[in-house]
């Protein structure tokens, strides 16, 4: 049984790591295409307040694109070092165990069903 747990963990670890490169992957390309020469190019000088406001919808909507990729990925640390330090799977709402079906969906989820419903109706 500890064996099938330890191999458990690893897949979970190796799944991780590889979300988060990939995450990493997809942060420095965002990053890249917004500071590349042609999206520099066109912007640099916009004709009229129209062209202002696209600017500013573009960037903003880059810098939440990165946000939510660094957000993803600090999530993805935290679900490692659970793994390292025998705490993942545990909830941080209730402490107990999360649904195996829940972390197979959700590898990188620190709550329960029940503890995310109740954290999620209190944002409302």
């Amino acid at each position: 049984m500890a064996e099938e747990s330890r191999k458990r963990q690893q897949r979970i670890k190796k799944e991780l790591l590889e979300k988060k490169r990939k995450k990493w992957v997809d942060l420095r390309e965002e990053y890249f295409k917004k500071l590349g020469r042609d999206y520099s190019e066109q912007f640099d000088i916009p004709q009229d307040m129209e062209d202002l406001s696209l600017v500013d919808l573009i960037e903003d909507t880059g810098i939440r694109i990165a946000d939510i990729h660094k957000e993803e990925l600090i999530r993805i640390d935290e679900a490692l070092k659970k793994l390292d330090d025998g705490t993942y799977g545990i909830c941080d709402g209730c402490g107990e165990d999360i649904e195996s079906a829940r972390l197979s969906v959700m590898p990188i989820t620190s709550l329960c069903v029940k503890c995310q419903a109740k954290k999620e109706s209190t944002r409302a």
